[in-house]
């Protein structure tokens, strides 16, 4: 596997799509990536956010993130009253880190959920809803963010982990049109809790665990906004050495390592401009695949 294709559609007419190709990365961590992309695609799964497309088509915006998040915390409701409560501002840092920490203590770590009796009985669409509640809290957190689209396989089993080799291909700096490894455990890692000041989390829960999913930014990052995203980080894991700690973490541990692996970049003869304002015209990840 050399290449990998990621095709975007209009959600109401499917023949019109637009590709992204990327040409893969040669390093020992893409291997293990492409073999979870391929069982993903050998089980049949479908990519379980087709809308996970931030701050580039204008009508993902807020109003369609808050109208989303709080119709599927009503559906949750319904069959069982997990939150209890409804948004009006995505802005609102406290309530969604609220409605992330209920998510948490619900579903659990990884494949935790599959063993809680809280979904026995309940719909097929039960747990699928309550992912992706937590995941449209993610949308809110990043509404003013950098442009981006991730592509995410819920039922594929949460299993690998990195190794101490995987972690020295991590980065902080994101790169225009270059495809990432995307966080695959349940709770907070370093870098959520460095930015979201989260008195309500449930559980540190650093990059130890690796899937299929992914994620193509689209900015660059000057290497000041690296740094004190660096530097923000490792404030944190000082002032914060006791409760690592007791969680059995030292600031020296390689499972505290922050940021992503590149797995490909973009090929393309168009322009930063370019690429943006043809996307701007899609609205569904129609597929992604391999070759």
């Amino acid at each position: 596997m050399k290449n990998a294709t990621l095709r975007l559609s209009d959600s109401n007419n499917s023949s019109r799509y637009f590709d992204l190709n990327f040409k893969l990365e040669q390093n020992h961590f893409v291997k293990k990536w492409t073999a979870c992309v391929l069982e993903a695609q050998q089980r049949q799964y479908q990519i379980s956010e087709p809308w996970a497309i931030y701050n580039i088509n204008p009508t993902i915006d807020s109003n369609f993130i808050k109208a989303n998040l709080n119709r599927l915390i009503q559906l949750v409701d319904k069959e069982e009253k997990l939150f209890g409560l409804q948004i009006t501002d995505i802005d609102d840092q406290d309530t969604l880190n609220k409605i992330h920490s209920i998510f948490e203590k619900h579903h659990g770590k990884l494949d935790e959920w599959r063993n809680n009796p809280l979904f026995n009985g309940k719909s097929d669409n039960f747990r699928k809803n309550l992912s992706e509640i937590n995941q449209l809290v993610h949308m809110c957190e990043a509404s003013n963010g950098s442009p981006k689209i991730r592509i995410v396989w819920f039922d594929l089993p949460k299993i690998n982990k990195f190794d101490e080799n995987d972690y020295e291909l991590f980065t902080n700096k994101r790169t225009f049109g270059s495809l990432y490894h995307l966080y695959s455990d349940v709770g907070k890692n370093i870098e959520a809790l460095a930015e979201d000041d989260d008195d309500h989390h449930h559980d540190l829960v650093p990059n130890l665990h690796y899937s299929a999913d992914c994620v193509c930014y689209f900015c660059d990052d000057t290497e000041q906004e690296v740094n004190d995203r660096i530097a923000m980080q490792k404030n944190y894991v000082k002032t914060n050495a006791d409760y690592l700690a007791e969680k059995g973490y030292v600031a020296d541990d390689k499972r505290l390592t922050t940021g992503k692996i590149e797995i490909a970049k973009l090929q393309t003869d168009l322009t930063k401009s370019q690429i943006l304002n043809a996307l701007k015209q899609f609205n569904h990840i129609q597929s992604f695949f391999l070759s």
